[in-house]
């Protein structure tokens, strides 16, 4: 699949014209990616449902770190999309600052998302794309159902709630189907590490 089926157009760029930033790579690619995304961390913030003052300033910040951090470490090259990358580097710098400063968290916000936010964790870890990638192949060794939740809530940045009334079902379902595939994914990795055919790629 190519870069431009995978990645869908966001705010701000068509598949296309963010395919020619990534391939003309430069200081004003950076920021015109960076800037084309700048929603996503809002749609985030506002999907953490938190009533905050000052801290939400903070909080923000620390997503456009993440978001930075992103842009910097991704490799257009391999199959995963961009803003799978960056919701998963968002949003878990996010959950990291609040957990920091002990703010609570709805607990549908931390299920099963450390798996998928330790893929994509630490910038300076050059193996967050092998990873990502790894497990984004794995996909359709899920039932049809499953990858459309993990599309879903992964690539798409949808709430559970929003799956729920796509797919005909409660939210209830689709929060004990993410977590059956998330456990599935979770098999995946750890038999390629116990087999050592993921050569190459440090895991977590």
């Amino acid at each position: 699949m190519s870069f431009v089926e995978r990645n869908g157009k966001n705010a701000g760029l068509t598949p296309e014209q963010e395919l020619n930033l990534w391939e003309n790579y430069n200081s004003h690619a950076r920021a015109r990616i960076v800037e084309a995304y700048q929603p996503l961390v809002f749609h985030i913030f506002g999907r953490l449902g938190l009533n905050l003052g000052e801290e939400a300033v903070d909080l923000i910040s620390e997503g456009n770190v993440g978001l930075i951090q992103a842009v910097d470490n991704y490799d257009y090259r391999r199959g995963v999309p961009f803003k799978s990358y960056a919701y998963l580097r968002v949003k878990g710098a996010m959950i990291d600052y609040l957990r920091s400063q002990k703010i609570a968290v709805k607990g549908g916000e931390l299920r099963e998302f450390d798996f998928f936010s330790a893929l994509a964790a630490e910038g300076k870890d050059k193996y967050s794309i092998d990873r990502l990638e790894f497990v984004f192949a794995h996909l359709p060794a899920l039932s049809p159902r499953e990858s459309q939740i993990i599309n879903g809530l992964y690539v798409e940045g949808l709430s559970q709630r929003e799956l729920a009334t796509r797919l005909k079902c409660t939210p209830a379902n689709i929060s004990i189907l993410h977590g059956r595939a998330v456990k599935r994914l979770k098999k995946f990795v750890a038999e390629e590490r116990k087999r050592g055919m993921a050569a190459g790629i440090a895991w977590f």
